[in-house]
């Protein structure tokens, strides 16, 4: 990795930029989270700021196209940075505590445009991957922007709820602003480096929005190859979401790790999945390098149903190293799923489909973060994991 480092400074750079935004992206979360607990109407508060983080990433398959057609992606990745440092500065102007819910729903409105341009922008840095990175090094590259993007969002949420200790949200809205505003000059500072490389990349033919959609579904739909894995990725992120709640359940009533308050059981759960996908995206090009990727996924889908048991046997310890392992295959999975979309697809599609696959991929953890409690609900937590983690397998299987 450090050899990557050094061979490829404009991607680091690049790359680096993009990672202090995310900063941006979730420091200012869980002051608007714990503002909406406040209000009057809290459930509703709270719905919609959760809401304002997922459904950026879902409009991502539009925005990804746009950038696709856009002609100077430079000047558009300067111009979003412009406009988020704005809409924060002005989150900042209005907030107040105690927020009302008239407040709060401007402020995620806001806090929504603003995680669209973060969208927006990752998707036109995208082909500037292509084009800086060899193929051979593919691999490495998007294991390190794995590893950038876990370790930074980690750091901005632990840092928002930190600082909140000290300063006010309407003060920490005013940091975000800066945070963008470094973001911004940053890009600004690579400018002229950009300009020289967005002259290798090809322009995509006039073509109508939908038709763009419809092209880029369409072949990513027909590498049949990319696909089934792109269903599995998105079932796995579904599993792991799924886990947090029902391991919350069992934990609070365990006999096993008494001397740790269920924060803290939580808390290992979360660190133990992290650690795994990290060490999973450092040794990506270093281990399994001769098992395929379905082969790398249908072994990750066997583990869940081991997971999956040790809820039926309530036994915390296997449910750790069962989910450790498991997130760290998916670590090793994920950087080369993306370094092949990279080095499969055409320049000129790379965003849009790259922004079908994200949004893909946020597809089922809402879904089965509500799930799985509400079975609980009736007694048929467990069973139902074990289902899903058998339609994992089987799905696997049947793709090969």
């Amino acid at each position: 990795m450090h050899k990557f480092l050094q061979t490829n400074p404009l991607f680091v750079k690049l790359t680096s930029i993009l990672l202090f935004s995310k900063i941006g992206d979730r420091l200012f979360y869980t002051a608007l989270l714990s503002s909406a607990a406040l209000t009057a109407h809290s459930d509703l508060a709270v719905m919609l700021v959760s809401l304002s983080e997922t459904l950026p990433l879902l409009f991502g398959f539009i925005l990804g196209t746009f950038a696709d057609r856009c002609p100077n992606k430079t000047l558009r990745l300067v111009q979003a940075g412009w406009a988020r440092t704005l809409i924060y500065l002005g989150i900042g102007l209005i907030f107040d505590d105690p927020a009302t819910l008239t407040l709060i729903i401007t402020a995620t409105l806001l806090n929504f445009c603003s995680d669209l341009g973060g969208v927006y922008s990752t998707a036109l840095i995208t082909p500037f991957t292509k084009i800086l990175v060899p193929t051979t090094e593919m691999q490495q590259a998007q294991g390190f922007l794995s590893i950038g993007t876990q370790i930074f969002n980690v750091l901005a949420t632990f840092l928002g709820s930190f600082l909140l200790i000290f300063i006010s949200s309407q003060q920490l809205a005013l940091v975000n602003s800066l945070i963008f505003l470094i973001v911004t000059l940053s890009f600004q500072s690579l400018s002229s480096k950009l300009h020289s490389t967005q002259r290798e990349l090809p322009q995509q033919a006039p073509v109508s929005l939908g038709k763009a959609l419809r092209q880029n579904l369409h072949t990513l739909y027909h590498d049949r190859l990319l696909f089934s894995i792109l269903i599995q990725l998105t079932l796995l992120n579904g599993f792991f979401s799924g886990l947090t709640p029902l391991f919350t359940l069992l934990a609070k009533d365990s006999q096993q790790l008494t001397k740790l308050a269920l924060p803290l059981k939580l808390a290992l759960l979360s660190g133990v999945i992290t650690v795994a996908m990290i060490l999973g995206d450092l040794y990506c090009t270093k281990l399994f390098t001769k098992i395929s990727l379905p082969q790398l996924a249908l072994l990750a889908d066997i583990l869940t149903v081991f997971s999956a048991g040790a809820f039926f046997l309530q036994n915390i310890y296997l449910i750790l190293v069962t989910s450790g392992v498991t997130a760290f295959l998916l670590g090793i999975i994920a950087p080369r799923f993306s370094a092949q979309i990279l080095n499969t697809f055409s320049v000129t599609q790379l965003s849009g489909i790259t922004a079908i696959i994200n949004s893909c991929l946020v597809i089922m953890p809402p879904l089965t973060s509500l799930l799985f409690p509400l079975l609980a609900n009736f007694g048929l937590a467990y069973s139902g994991l074990i289902i899903y983690s058998g339609i994992l397998v089987a799905s696997s299987l049947l793709n090969k």
